[in-house]
C-alpha cells in the first residue's frame, strides 16, 4: 500500500506538472517554408479550443489561426482559417476580444472559397501581434452570411517566444 501511495505521489507531483508545460509548446506549430512551392516563407499556427459547427456536412471543425511571412518579405500576416464557409463576399467584418476586454472589429479579406479570413501585412496587423503577446485568451467573433455569430477562443499561451521564433525565420 505504502509504494502505491509513493507511486500516486510521484504521479500527482512530478508528471502532471511536466504535462502542463509540454501543453504550451502543442499550442503551437511552427513551419519553416524556405523553398517549398507556396509563398509562404514560414508560418506560426494554433488551433482553437472549440470546435464550430461546418454548414457543408454534419461535423465539427476546429478554426485554425496563423501568423505568417511570405517569401521576401519579413511583415507579419495574420490569417484565420474557419475550415467551413463562412462568406460568399471579399471581405467581412471579425471581432477579437483580448483577455475579457470590449471586442475591437476589424475588416478582414476573404479567400475565394470563403473560408480563410486574413489580413495581409499592415499597421493593423503588426498591433495585433504586438498585442497577441501579452494576452492568453483570444476570442475571435464572425457572423457567417444569413446565420448566427460564430465565437472561437484561441489559447495564445507561449506566443511570444514562438513569434521570435517566426521573426527570425522571416528576416532570413
Amino acid at each position: 500500500m505504502k509504494k502505491f501511495i509513493k507511486f500516486a505521489y510521484f504521479f500527482i507531483v512530478i508528471l502532471i506538472p511536466i504535462n502542463q508545460g509540454l501543453g504550451q509548446e502543442i499550442l503551437w506549430s511552427l513551419s519553416d517554408r524556405k523553398g517549398s512551392e507556396e509563398n509562404t516563407r514560414a508560418e506560426l499556427k494554433n488551433i482553437t479550443e472549440s470546435s464550430i459547427d461546418n454548414t457543408d456536412y454534419s461535423g465539427k471543425v476546429y478554426p485554425e489561426l496563423s501568423i505568417y511571412c511570405e517569401e521576401n518579405d519579413p511583415n507579419i500576416s495574420i490569417r484565420i482559417d474557419w475550415k467551413r464557409h463562412i462568406s460568399s463576399f471579399n471581405k467581412t467584418e471579425i471581432g477579437m476580444k483580448i483577455d475579457g476586454k470590449n471586442y475591437t472589429w476589424m475588416s478582414f479579406n476573404l479567400d475565394k472559397k470563403g473560408q480563410i479570413s486574413f489580413q495581409n501585412p499592415s499597421t493593423t496587423s503588426n498591433e495585433l501581434v504586438r498585442k497577441f503577446k501579452n494576452i492568453r485568451n483570444l476570442i475571435v467573433e464572425i457572423e457567417p452570411y444569413s446565420e448566427p455569430a460564430i465565437n472561437v477562443v484561441f489559447n495564445l499561451s507561449g506566443f511570444a517566444s514562438h513569434l521570435e521564433k517566426l521573426e527570425k525565420l522571416c528576416s532570413q
